[in-house]
């Protein structure tokens, strides 16, 4: 056979992306001009089949990441976009992340990067996030909670197209740390504490915005014996991989994780990976490490995309 691999028609180019993994699509796109071309045309959801999700450590060395794939297999990857970052939410593949006094969206497998207007934070700790859809979809809307007074929950909403943030603010309880944000449905968001209490705030309504609850463990229901939707999983990053074991963490060293939703196939009940923050087993600490679970789903957006 003679010729040269980049002469390859783009059309059966194209047909040989859509059937690559997503690490080696990547390497595809690589290879040359023609055969990154080809890849433009595959569809992103052709590489969004639902699969537990992948761990991004982050936070080594510069831009150095560790990915970790659901078929425990290690990859290295270097993303200079998020270092020195934090993640505060991770849903449908995309990223939300803190910087640099900015906020900012970013996909990892595609480098998509959409900056949000007006950064409301000075700092990450004691934040978390949730947004209700992909960066690009109209429906998207943007909340980050404020949890550093224990009495007082702080709230800002960002709503697709706009650039002023709305702030709204609960109080008059004695709040357990929040580790956990989601956005459940009808632009209803979820705050989740260590424990089983449960805060709600809706989006869509003026008044009575915020709700509060105490948790069944043994029926998994609110106390209007609604049955959520999701079930909830705690220290998946600790229990499930054994990442010291692995080398991937030192024994001094210790890591936050941000969770993430993991859709249900049927569509009938989400599971949530709550975040972590696991300590170093020896002291002194030496490096304190990132981390994120992420859906592997690649998203070409033009470099024009804006909020």
């Amino acid at each position: 056979m003679s010729g040269k691999w980049s002469d390859l028609p783009g059309d059966l180019l194209s047909k040989i992306a859509n059937g690559l993994g997503l690490i080696d699509f990547l390497s595809f796109r690589c290879v040359c001009k023609d055969w990154n071309t080809a890849s433009l045309k595959v569809s992103p959801y052709d590489k969004s089949v639902l699969c537990d999700p992948w761990f991004l450590m982050y936070g080594r060395e510069g831009s150095k990441c560790s990915l970790l794939s659901h078929q425990n297999k290690c990859y290295s990857i270097n993303l200079p976009e998020i270092d020195g970052a934090t993640c505060l939410a991770s849903y449908q593949g995309w990223l939300l992340l803190f910087g640099q006094g900015s906020l900012f969206f970013f996909s990892p497998f595609s480098r998509a990067k959409i900056d949000l207007p007006n950064c409301p934070l000075t700092d990450a700790c004691d934040h978390v996030a949730a947004f209700s859809a992909a960066p690009t979809s109209e429906e998207c809307i943007v909340v980050v909670l404020n949890c550093t007074i224990p009495t007082e929950l702080q709230l800002f909403k960002l709503c697709k197209g706009k650039d002023e943030w709305a702030k709204s603010s609960f109080s008059g309880h004695e709040f357990r740390k929040i580790e956990t944000a989601l956005f459940y449905e009808k632009k209803e968001f979820h705050f989740l504490d260590g424990d089983n209490g449960l805060i709600t705030f809706n989006a869509s309504k003026k008044s009575k915005q915020w709700n509060m609850y105490t948790l069944s463990v043994s029926t998994g229901k609110s106390p209007s014996s609604t049955r959520l939707r999701y079930t909830t999983r705690k220290n998946i990053f600790q229990l499930k991989n054994e990442q010291r074991e692995k080398g991937l963490l030192e024994a001094n060293d210790s890591i936050s994780t941000c969770g993430t939703i993991v859709p249900h196939s049927s569509g009938l009940c989400d599971m949530i990976i709550r975040s972590e923050s696991i300590e170093a087993k020896t002291q002194p600490q030496s490096r304190h490490l990132k981390g994120v679970w992420i859906q592997p789903r690649y998203f070409p957006v033009p470099s024009t995309q804006t909020w």
